[in-house]
């Protein structure tokens, strides 16, 4: 059972790699099976069809994206903004995310659905923590703050050409326009963001400029 359940995780993670990497023309059985370190043929095993890996390559990086922000906006104003903050830029999900998003298929309908609902969740919990103010449209609030957030994503080169950022990298808090990018974030959603936990983030962003 611990050797299936590698294996699956293996091939899953795999599959996101190259997404991000490549796009979808990268993703294939034997290209996700020789990144795995596996056989092919465990793909049917595991997610039935190609389709079925992708599925679970979305809710996986819908998990990480749910458990992220929840744990965050539980912590309140005693989060570790800086933490946070660098946590943000160094993960594949955006990459993935930038890639995935623009394809035009059920499944991404889907996948949308399943972060606006997750943010609905987590926001409601930095509501109740102090971190976010109040609304009386919780739903309508996450699926417009979605629609931002992966908005942004897959127009990355646009934001490249203003900030001097890929927000696609691994490397994203290496960048030098991240803190300024950062500070237009803050700047743009200063509504939905408590006073103390904005001024929170604008010290942090100030650490990250210093840093050489």
């Amino acid at each position: 059972m611990g050797e299936d359940l590698t294996a699956r995780a293996r091939l899953r993670d795999a599959a996101i790699e190259l997404l991000a990497d490549g796009g979808a023309a990268a993703v294939s059985a034997r290209s996700v099976a020789e990144r795995a370190g596996v056989t092919s043929g465990l793909i049917r095993h595991h997610f039935g069809s190609m389709a079925g890996l992708l599925d679970a390559c979305d809710d996986h990086v819908a998990a990480i994206i749910r458990d992220r922000k929840g744990e965050g906006m539980a912590q309140g104003l005693g989060f570790d903004s800086v933490a946070a903050l660098r946590d943000a830029g160094n993960q594949t999900v955006m990459a993935y995310l930038a890639r995935r998003i623009p394809d035009d298929a059920p499944a991404i309908a889907q996948l949308v659905d399943q972060i606006v609902d997750d943010a609905v969740g987590y926001l409601r919990v930095g509501q109740e923590s102090g971190l976010v103010t109040a609304t009386d449209d919780d739903r309508g609030r996450a699926a417009i703050l979605t629609m931002f957030s992966l908005g942004s994503l897959t127009m990355h080169r646009h934001l490249a050409r203003h900030f001097g950022i890929d927000i696609t990298s691994a490397d994203l808090v290496a960048q030098p326009g991240y803190p300024r990018y950062l500070l237009a974030m803050v700047d743009a959603l200063g509504a939905v963001i408590e006073p103390g936990a904005l001024e929170t983030y604008r010290t942090a962003i100030a650490q990250l400029r210093e840093k050489p």
